[in-house]
Order: C-alpha cells, then sequence, then structure tokens
C-alpha cells in the first residue's frame, strides 16, 4: 500500500502545444441529472470545464437544461441522445444525480452499453443501477473508472456500510475484480485500486471540510477532464484525488472547517493544476 498527496505525485496536466485546439483535449459526455437534482449534472460539468477539458456535453433531464446554460454556456447541454455513434470516440461519465426514476433507469442503460474506448466513469446514481445488475448483464469496458463511496460500494459488494469500513483497500479490491475496473473508493483516507498492477494507492490528505453534498460530483467531473487530456486512467485518478483533497484543505484553512460548498471547490482544483 503506497500513501500519497500533491506534493508527492510526479504526475500532472501534459502541456499544450502553441498550435492546438479544443479537440485535442478531449470530448467529453456527460450523463447526469434527474428531476430534481439538476445541480450534480452542472457541478460535474463545470468541474470537466474549469480542470481542462476541450469539449464538454451535458445530457440532462429537461428541467435542467435551461439552468446549465445560464450557469454554463460553454457546457453543451441537451435532454435527448439520439446519434449515438458519434459517442464512440468520447469519455463518458455516467451517475452523478441520476435516481430510481425511469429517466435515469432508461439512460443508464443506454450508455453502459457502449464501448467508449477512450474511457467510462461511472458514479453515483449509476452504481446504484450497476449494482441490480446480473452478473451476465456486465459489460467489460476495457478502461472503466467506478467511484463509490461507502454505501454504493456496500451495494455493489452486496453487504453492509460496516464491512467496508473495516478493509477499505480489500473491499476497492473485491470490486475492481468483479467489473473489472479501476476504483476510487470515497472517504476518509480515499482509496484507489489499479487493476493493471493491484496497487492499493491511499490519498493521506482530505478530511471532514469534504463532507458536503455536491463534492463527490465535482470529483468526478475532475477526473473526466483529466482522462480527457490524455492521461493514464490510473494516472488521472491519483491526481484528480490528490487534487480535490487537497482544494477541500485549502478552503478550510482560508475559510474554516464548516459550509464548504462544492462550487468553491472548482476553482481551487483550476488553479492547483495550473501550478
Amino acid at each position: 500500500m503506497k500513501e500519497f498527496n500533491i506534493d508527492t505525485l510526479v504526475q500532472k496536466v501534459p502541456n499544450r502545444l502553441v498550435n492546438s485546439h479544443k479537440g485535442d483535449y478531449g470530448k467529453v459526455l456527460i450523463i447526469a441529472g434527474t428531476k430534481g437534482m439538476g445541480g450534480a449534472g452542472i457541478l460535474s460539468s463545470e468541474a470537466c470545464v474549469f480542470c481542462g477539458a476541450g469539449l464538454v456535453t451535458l445530457l440532462t433531464h429537461p428541467e435542467n437544461v435551461q439552468a446549465s446554460l445560464e450557469r454554463n454556456p460553454e457546457v453543451m447541454v441537451s435532454s435527448e441522445k439520439n446519434n449515438t455513434k458519434q459517442d464512440d470516440n468520447k469519455i463518458a461519465l455516467c451517475g452523478p444525480g441520476l435516481g430510481e426514476d425511469n429517466w435515469s433507469e432508461k439512460f443508464f442503460k443506454k450508455f453502459y452499453q457502449y464501448n467508449f474506448k477512450n474511457g467510462l466513469i461511472l458514479d453515483a446514481g449509476a452504481l446504484n443501477f450497476l449494482s441490480l445488475l446480473d452478473k451476465n448483464s456486465f459489460v467489460n469496458h476495457s478502461k472503466l473508472v467506478l467511484t463509490p463511496h461507502p454505501g454504493e460500494a456496500a451495494k455493489l459488494l452486496k453487504t453492509t456500510n460496516n464491512e467496508i469500513q473495516k478493509n477499505r483497500p480489500k473491499a476497492a479490491k473485491e470490486i475492481s475484480k468483479i467489473f473489472n475496473a479501476d476504483v476510487i473508493l470515497k472517504g476518509y483516507r480515499t482509496v484507489i485500486y489499479s487493476k493493471s498492477d493491484s496497487a492499493v494507492l491511499v490519498c493521506n490528505e482530505g478530511g471532514p471540510e469534504l463532507a458536503s453534498g455536491g463534492t463527490g460530483d465535482v470529483l468526478a467531473g475532475l477526473l473526466l477532464a483529466l482522462i480527457a487530456q490524455n492521461l493514464s486512467t490510473i494516472d488521472a485518478c491519483m491526481l484528480a484525488v490528490a487534487v480535490h483533497a487537497r482544494a477541500g484543505l485549502i478552503f478550510k484553512e482560508n475559510v474554516g472547517e464548516l459550509g464548504l460548498n462544492a462550487s468553491s471547490l472548482i476553482p481551487i482544483c483550476r488553479e492547483l493544476l495550473n501550478k
């Protein structure tokens, strides 16, 4: 088991060529935000833009389209997605703000089946749907990342939250083996399990200041942006977790432990990445 934080990492976002365009820094698709939960998709897509993705598309419930446009006009937002062939070269994130409703289930099932060759991240509500699938229905994605918190991990392993917390590295490893995925098990001392070399990586920063709604959505968008900018999946996982944790620490030092709103993390993450 190896511990890390932003100061110990050698991973960084690759330097940009002078002669470049938005397509060089990734085309990403985010499937997020059912009715009444639109903020999750907005936070993820905003984090993705702020952290360097070239072109961001948000697929969200019709109720959320106007709010997304008003907050982030840089994000291409839609409530329907019909031409799926164009998604093959995208990196996708599915799950923030998905609920147990028909809209969420429809789009999870639709996009879980696709082979996103450059990467697929499943977070939040998508993990709940994944936990309900029969093993025969699992899709073997070549570049899959799962980002559960302990409660979601418990559902994936058909166990309890307490059992997950007793041995977090073991839980992350078991999830990785079942779903053939890299895993970020969120929480105090966030655990990353790398499927390629069976490495267990633990972030030794990140505290209770991050215990507020939406911080996981920001992490998911940050991770998506880093993969889009050609970091390897596991390097992107480590850098995203480290930057997210340090952003929380900076907020704590500047403001205090209480009252961190997830939106406030996003510009801090951008500043850290630019350093």
